[in-house]
């Protein structure tokens, strides 16, 4: 849809008497013009995209595709097989177990790699503007997002690959307004000047797993009021909300006993020790190994889950990290919830001195 409102831009921006001679029809997803050809922007779904012949194919982000090679190969490249039409795609590197990587490593694939210096050649930032992210984003994600490189760095916990293989194409979060019926998990990470509060949701799938489907970040200085308040109006609106899971570490008993005390169900108070967290991440990417958990396509929440660092002590267990600059709140409420979740499943099984890799 982004891609399409860009198209949109373009043709409306044209002299009106060449936009008309043109377009037949302009809708949110469709452009007909005049000579019989169609611009149609497609969701990333196998059943949705089938039956559609192509001349051109414009694949975007194309890194972060779950079951890629089925897309790729069994729907897209059928599509442009009686055209002999172009496949294009584009993306952010990302992984090394992808498609994208494998056409990048193809010398029969025209390549084409566009940096932030192309970017500010073309005015279209300042080079200020870059110098700012160089200072503030991790080393790796600078390298990814303006260098156009693929990087991964060894002691990050979950890989790349692990993340892009639980991204649910088709998952749409829901709104704080919306009012969904289904079997809901929370997890709260509090934090108020250094750290942000974030509230995540989780949803028990028929099949079992677990799907992402509310997070919210709260603006620093937010009161632990007005996030009590945020779970509670959830809780009343989502129906069903088994457990909600606290951080307290940093916050105290008080603020996990003020969260009962409103009327908001399951509450139980989580003190993050080292064991405690490599209990929980543990639990959390041994779920995303047996592929029980899917997210939706948020850049910020990828980010902070691939830069969560570890190192293994001299006593056996893991320690983490996160670069200097950058925050995993997001990643600790997503964690929080899944736990959560899966507590209500029985015993849980994590061996918190081996680190699974992926």
């Amino acid at each position: 849809m982004i891609m399409m409102d860009r198209i949109h831009g373009f043709l409306m921006a044209l002299p009106e008497p060449l936009r008309r001679s043109l377009i037949l029809k302009l809708q949110r997803t469709v452009v007909w013009f005049r000579n019989g050809s169609q611009i149609v922007a497609l969701p990333c779904s196998m059943h949705l995209l089938r039956g559609y012949t192509a001349h051109q194919v414009c694949v975007d982000e194309a890194s972060f595709i779950r079951d890629d090679e089925a897309l790729f190969y069994g729907v897209l490249y059928p599509m442009l097989s009686t055209t002999r039409g172009t496949l294009i795609a584009s993306s952010t590197p990302w992984g090394r177990e992808s498609v994208f990587y494998r056409m990048n490593q193809d010398p029969g694939f025209s390549k084409h790699v566009v940096t932030w210096r192309e970017v500010v050649e073309a005015g279209l930032v300042e080079p200020g503007f870059i110098e700012e992210m160089r200072r503030t984003l991790p080393a790796e994600r600078f390298q990814m997002e303006f260098e156009a490189q693929f990087v991964e760095d060894a002691d990050s916990y979950f890989s790349q690959d692990l993340i892009a293989r639980c991204i649910d194409a088709e998952l749409e979060p829901y709104d704080f307004e919306d009012q969904p019926s289904g079997e809901f998990y929370a997890g709260v990470d509090f934090g108020k000047r250094v750290d942000y509060s974030v509230v995540a949701v989780v949803e028990r799938a028929p099949n079992g797993g677990l799907r992402l489907v509310h997070i919210f970040q709260f603006p620093l200085e937010t009161p632990y009021a007005s996030v009590i308040g945020y779970v509670k109006t959830l809780s009343d609106r989502y129906h069903s909300i088994q457990g909600v899971y606290a951080d307290q570490t940093g916050v105290g008993d008080y603020v996990v006993e003020d969260m009962q005390r409103s009327g908001i169900p399951g509450v139980e108070g989580v003190t993050l020790t080292a064991q405690r967290k490599a209990e929980i991440l543990g639990l959390l990417k041994q779920r995303m190994q047996e592929g029980l958990l899917n997210i939706p396509y948020d850049p910020d929440l990828i980010a902070e889950i691939n830069l969560e660092k570890f190192e293994l002590s001299r006593e056996g267990l893991i320690h983490f990290s996160h670069p200097e600059g950058t925050h995993d709140d997001r990643l600790w409420a997503l964690a929080l919830a899944v736990y959560a979740a899966s507590r209500q499943m029985g015993p849980i099984q994590v061996e918190t001195g081996r680190i699974p890799r992926s």
